[in-house]
């Protein structure tokens, strides 16, 4: 039978070449033939087994390692990788490769080390213990991380203190340096968090949220810092990375930090310090690459005098300083900013109002809004469900509004207060259907409910020049 030629392209293969590739000290390759016979052997391995390959080459495997599992994958023909096994006193990781002829029968096996540095294998496992918490931390935020893809179009607000908060947040987007929002519950901060990091060179990086007032005070070290196994009573074998493993590359949104625990700050300060966090249990620091945002609806400042919170830590979050305004400090937005909720309310319920009422809108005006934007959501969210016809009215709106309305003279015989807020009210209602149409007077009318005729008469009326 005459001998198979020598491929083309492995004949060209420099003889220095292919020695460097077969004879690695990466991976410390051991070859033995049908016969469980050494074959070849890395001068690599002399230290593993010692023996030289000289020494090695001839002898049966068991001879040289009596722990080689060599000869199963010689019976069985099929590969194990990944396993481990002791070499030269080590835990190692090797791969049990068969080696076929051209139809298929088993004329050896080929053993190597997939990992020559043991430190390579920790940082590998500590990957994917973040990767996996990454994931679990996705699952459960999925919806929150939807909405958040589009936090800017959800920053609603033409108002010149809305405008200074979103100029602020885009020069903040263009930086990598820590970003304190304050401002009242419900304006919006973690959707001004969220837009920083859609903005910046992070975008790509995960974002992921603390709440720092949800932790318990006894779990929140373990929790935003990680632990290893058997840390204390009740962690997990395997350990867990914390919160800020879980942003490397990212971002790190520590929402409502005034709670943060005193004793707490002084590791939150070095961590930010450093861009280093030890595991609780740990001995070696993993260094991290992060972003940091923080959030609060205190006062700091009076929480410093108090001693509460520390200055060194104010200062260290406070390089860029964002403040969402009030409802209150901005009235003019309030109409686009509940016709912009009760359009994103509109897509979860088919038959639901399309306007709000001049009288609602004049009351949503004045109302002080203690809640904010979550408030008005709720609000409308209520008085959609009972709303009787095409149009939220003020007799749908929660009792607390109502009795505002009330108590602010909405029973009293003020006809000249009351005509002039319902003027107002309506004028802004029509110049926002037209920008809601880009114009369009037709479908304008037919959104305010009116006949087009009568929207011309208001336009004229209201001196509103389209």
């Amino acid at each position: 039978m005459s001998k198979k030629p020598t491929p083309e392209w492995l004949s060209q293969i420099d003889d220095k070449l292919l020695d460097a590739f077969v004879d690695n000290p990466y991976e410390c390759p051991i070859v033995i033939d049908n016969h469980g016979i050494i074959r070849f052997m890395s001068r690599y391995n002399s230290k593993i087994y010692n023996m030289t390959p000289d020494e090695a080459v001839g002898k049966y495997i068991t001879e040289v390692s009596k722990a080689s599992k060599m000869l199963e994958v010689l019976k069985t023909g099929k590969a194990e990788i990944g396993k481990t096994m002791y070499l030269g006193n080590r835990q190692q990781i090797v791969a049990r490769i068969p080696l076929k002829d051209h139809h298929g029968n088993v004329i050896g096996v080929l053993g190597k080390l997939m990992f020559h540095q043991t430190d390579k294998i920790k940082e590998l496992y500590l990957k994917l213990e973040i990767l996996e918490g990454q994931v679990k931390y996705y699952r459960s935020e999925v919806t929150g991380f939807e909405s958040g893809r589009h936090a800017w179009e959800q920053i609603i607000g033409e108002s010149k203190a809305m405008k200074e908060a979103k100029k602020c947040a885009l020069q903040a987007s263009s930086s990598d340096a820590s970003v304190l929002i304050t401002g009242e519950s419900g304006t919006g901060k973690e959707l001004f968090a969220h837009a920083i990091h859609q903005n910046s060179q992070r975008a790509d990086g995960p974002f992921i949220k603390v709440n720092c007032a949800a932790i318990p005070h006894e779990l929140i070290e373990s929790e935003i810092f990680g632990y290893e196994g058997g840390a204390f009573t009740g962690a997990r074998d395997r350990g867990k990375p914390g919160k800020f493993e879980l942003a490397d590359q990212g971002t790190i949104f520590l929402d409502e930090i005034g709670d943060m625990p005193l004793n707490m700050q002084a590791k939150l300060l070095r961590v930010l310090q450093e861009h280093e966090v030890e595991r609780v249990g740990g001995t070696k620091p993993i260094k991290l690459d992060f972003r940091v945002i923080t959030a609060t609806n205190q006062d700091l400042g009076s929480m410093i005098e108090q001693g509460t919170f520390r200055s060194d830590l104010f200062y260290r979050l406070n390089i860029f300083h964002i403040r969402p305004p009030s409802l209150r400090e901005m009235p003019e937005d309030i109409p686009r900013i509940a016709y912009y909720i009760l359009s994103m309310l509109r897509e979860k319920r088919r038959l639901a109002p399309t306007r709000i009422s001049p009288e609602a809108m004049a009351l949503f005006k004045r109302y002080p809004w203690p809640g904010n934007v979550r408030e008005l959501r709720n609000a409308l969210e209520r008085a959609m469900s009972i709303a009787e016809g095409n149009q939220v009215s003020i007799d749908d709106l929660p009792n607390r509004i109502r009795e505002f309305y009330s108590d602010a003279g909405g029973n009293i015989d003020n006809v000249g207060l009351l005509r002039h807020i319902l003027a107002d009210a309506e004028k802004r209602a029509i110049v926002e259907a037209l920008r809601f149409t880009g114009g369009n007077k037709a479908k304008a009318a037919k959104i305010l409910g009116m006949h087009r005729t009568g929207l011309y008469q208001k336009l004229k009326r209201h001196q509103i020049d389209v």
